[in-house]
């Protein structure tokens, strides 16, 4: 009787074990802090955080980041990528997407705090990194898409008085029950929203380049 309870003993602990490898990716969380769960996609948030500091410590990957809550568009994007390789601004591509992320920031973020936030839109197609492609300003990209945005919400506004007048970055505006799209001057500093990328390729680190380059 003894050799048969350490036996069942033996087996529920083996068990327990086989139990734990199955479930392990079950139970860990599928976005890493300071990434949230967004409908089964992970977004950072700059403003979701308590609105008395203009900047806050970011822990990702055991690194330790100063993230500003306020930049301009292009420094937001730089920010992105400085807390993951595979991270950028925020793309929305249905209006089911835009629809999750406003439930969210009604219900689970500091909303109120700063209601317009950057995302990866901008005026024009993007020939290289450091080039657009002068062609294409009267349409919107999300970042080196070849196609125009599919999908969008800007807010209606009166022509500007000069070509382009209103800017070439996109932002998203939380009006408290959806989010709608605007464009305005890149050099505005606001709050952003970077998206990570999962199963992307590791994309070169700048210091990395920058040794070659040498």
């Amino acid at each position: 009787m003894a050799s048969m309870g350490k036996s069942f003993m033996f087996l529920t602990f083996v068990g327990l074990l086989v139990c734990t490898a199955v479930f392990q990716d079950y139970w860990q969380p599928r976005c890493t802090k300071p990434f949230v769960d967004v409908g089964g996609r992970c977004i950072f948030f700059s403003s979701n955080k308590a609105p008395t500091y203009e900047y806050y410590k970011v822990t990702y990957k055991s690194r330790v980041l100063s993230v500003p809550v306020l930049m301009g568009w292009l420094h937001a994007n730089l920010g992105c990528e400085a807390i993951d390789d595979n991270s950028r601004l925020l793309t929305v591509r249905s209006e089911e997407e835009m629809r999750l992320i406003a439930d969210y920031l009604k219900n689970k973020a500091h909303s109120a705090t700063h209601t317009v936030f950057w995302c990866g839109g901008h005026r024009g197609r993007l020939s290289d990194p450091k080039d657009i492609d002068h062609e294409t300003l009267h349409d919107f990209y999300w970042h080196n898409d070849a196609q125009p945005m599919n999908y969008s919400n800007f807010v209606k506004k009166e022509p500007p008085k000069r070509r382009f007048g209103d800017g070439y970055c996109v932002y998203m505006e939380f009006t408290g029950t959806q989010l709608v799209m605007g464009v305005d001057s890149c050099h505005k500093k606001w709050s952003f929203a970077c998206e990570l990328q999962t199963g992307a390729p590791k994309r070169p680190s700048p210091f990395e380049t920058s040794k070659t380059n040498l």
